[in-house]
């Protein structure tokens, strides 16, 4: 049996090929080329996903391109979720070609990973995407008879190699949780359970009124109100989730703790609300949607056990993962985050504390774009459906009671979310109370009848609350504000200062906006012009020069636009 590559014809005997030269009429007389080795087509496809997924790997961990997206940490894991994602897309497109071709079928396949690689990596720059596809056709054609004659023998131990390698790693990789630290309290440890849950860009309207009672269509945070403290006016200290998160779990003002878009991590040395509790003998647990609360940033110091929805890290930052993530509802809110009901069911795993009191943090991401309602619930996607599909999730936790001693809960926003105010759209760039005014509501140990407060608060102020959600109030002036855009925005940085009546916003620029906020709280009418020398805005202005004199964090290296919106 001969196969014929141009000039060269290649012998079967034996089960091997040997090479034999064919000259004049015997070259031209073969022209059909049977089919190739079915092993040889699956290595050079396989072999084509897992170079393919290295070089997708290196764009994130270099930062190339934008691959890297919004968060800073890259997990190690990259470099092998990365081809395993690529051998899944592989398989996929075979299932595709195989129908139209199998002769060519490990060829195509190869190629159309290629394709799909560089049409997604360089959709934004357009002008080096035909560039880069026509080397690619040059460069195939260049090499099309070595990869043929390649493909003339059985490869079944490369392909094998690279699909159980690959495969192999990818599992070991996924299996292994961020951290792992035992989960049993110390004994010894007293005082009560306490949760902590962050609800992702829930703005204050969203689930109560200016009095404080909640909607009619969130019953769970309804039942919870008539057990606890509701604040009316408490306030995010930055637009977007790590600062806001880090601000609530240390009680420090968001200029001193040195995050922004471009510097995710926390190094300062004051403990956060975890490390406190396990210094004290708490078991201390955290479920979280929201990938900008990786391990990276130092959110994770003081838990003993550390969930994390890990997969828009790697899986999501592929080029195949990221397309899904824009374009396809439930992979974004399944895959790259994890949905209200996963929240809640890891959740109430943790709540264990026969061994001793624990403490607990959750975050859901159901209300963040592109809010993803579970079919569950039975209503089509919208910010105000998943709000009520979350609160339902929410039951579980509110109405969960220990036997063994009393437990403390709050639920607070990060940050809100625009629809349309001020010609913006989404969160994470500006300061206007649409973003800051957040919900906030505390059940303490010893229940008690509901309140509600009216003072200006802010979430930073949490950790205090905790302990006494009915303490008296003390004026610790203007609550402070801080938006720091990232270095490739080229947008200015904003800061803002709010008390009981007027809410100053300056950027940058030096621009500056002040809203009175009793009659004016969605913030629609400037009276800066008005009211420039009052001794109130005097006041306002002295809180943001303070802020301005704080360093500022390490602004270098970071070039994506992913979460300015």
């Amino acid at each position: 049996m001969l196969r014929d590559f141009g000039t060269r014809t290649y012998a079967l005997e034996s089960g091997k090929y040997h090479e034999q030269v064919a000259t004049g009429h015997d070259a031209a007389a073969s022209t059909a080329r049977p089919d190739t080795c079915v092993s040889a087509q699956i290595a050079i496809a396989a072999l084509a996903a897992a170079l393919i997924g290295l070089a997708d790997a290196a764009l994130v961990v270099g930062s190339l391109l934008g691959a890297r997206g919004a968060f800073q940490f890259v997990p190690a894991r990259t470099w092998v979720t990365s081809p395993a994602v690529w051998l899944v897309v592989a398989v996929l497109v075979g299932a595709v070609v195989l129908p139209f071709t199998r002769r060519r079928a490990g060829v195509s396949v190869a190629t159309v990973l290629v394709a799909l690689f560089l049409s997604i990596r360089l959709r934004a720059h357009l002008a080096l995407l035909p560039v880069a596809l026509a080397a690619f056709a040059v460069l195939v054609a260049f090499v099309k008879e070595r990869i043929l004659r390649w493909m003339a023998r059985p490869r079944r131990i490369t392909a094998a190699g690279i699909l159980g390698g690959v495969c192999a790693s990818a599992l070991v990789a996924a299996s292994q949780p961020l951290i792992s630290a035992p989960a049993a309290a110390r004994r010894g440890a007293g005082g009560p359970n306490v949760i902590l849950v962050f609800l992702d860009t829930v703005r204050y309207d969203a689930l109560f009124d200016a009095d404080g009672r909640a909607h009619d269509d969130v019953p769970t945070v309804a039942r919870l109100q008539r057990q606890s403290t509701v604040f009316t006016r408490a306030y995010a200290p930055a637009p977007w989730t790590l600062p806001s998160h880090l601000s609530a779990l240390t009680g420090l003002p968001v200029y001193e703790l040195g995050v922004s878009f471009d510097f995710q991590i926390y190094r300062r040395t004051d403990p956060t609300l975890a490390e406190r509790f396990h210094r004290e003998g708490y078991r201390t647990a955290a479920v979280i949607s929201n990938s900008f609360l990786n391990a990276g940033t130092g959110v994770e110091r003081g838990f003993d056990t550390f969930e994390q929805a890990q997969a828009a890290l790697d899986v999501c930052r592929t080029a195949p993962g990221m397309m899904a993530d824009m374009y396809w509802p439930w992979f974004s809110a399944a895959i790259c985050n994890w949905t209200a009901s996963t929240v809640t069911a890891r959740a109430r795993a943790a709540m264990d504390d026969s061994g001793g009191p624990f403490f607990l943090m959750l975050n859901y991401m159901d209300a963040h774009d592109p809010y993803y309602v579970e079919g569950s619930c039975g209503e089509p996607r919208g910010y105000r459906a998943a709000v009520r599909c979350l609160d339902r999730s929410l039951a579980p936790i509110v109405d969960w009671r220990s036997s063994r001693r009393p437990t403390v809960l709050a639920i607070v926003g990060d940050h809100g979310e625009q629809f349309g105010e001020h010609g913006l759209q989404r969160h994470g760039n500006s300061l206007y109370v649409q973003l800051l005014h957040v919900p906030m509501i505390v059940r303490s140990a010893s229940g008690g009848p509901p309140r509600v407060r009216q003072e200006p608060v802010s979430i930073a102020q949490l950790p205090t609350l905790l302990d006494d959600a009915n303490a008296a109030w003390h004026d610790e002036g203007p609550l402070p504000g801080l938006l720091h855009p990232p270095a490739a925005s080229n947008l200015p940085s904003q800061w803002s200062a709010l008390d009981g009546s007027w809410h100053l916003i300056v950027t940058e620029t030096g621009s500056e906006t002040l809203y009175h906020l009793p009659t004016d709280p969605a913030e629609t009418h400037d009276v800066i012009a008005e009211k420039r020398s009052d001794p109130a805005i005097v006041r306002l202005r002295a809180t943001i020069e303070r802020m301005r004199r704080a360093p500022r964090p390490d602004l270098r290296g970071f070039r994506s636009l992913g979460y300015l919106q």
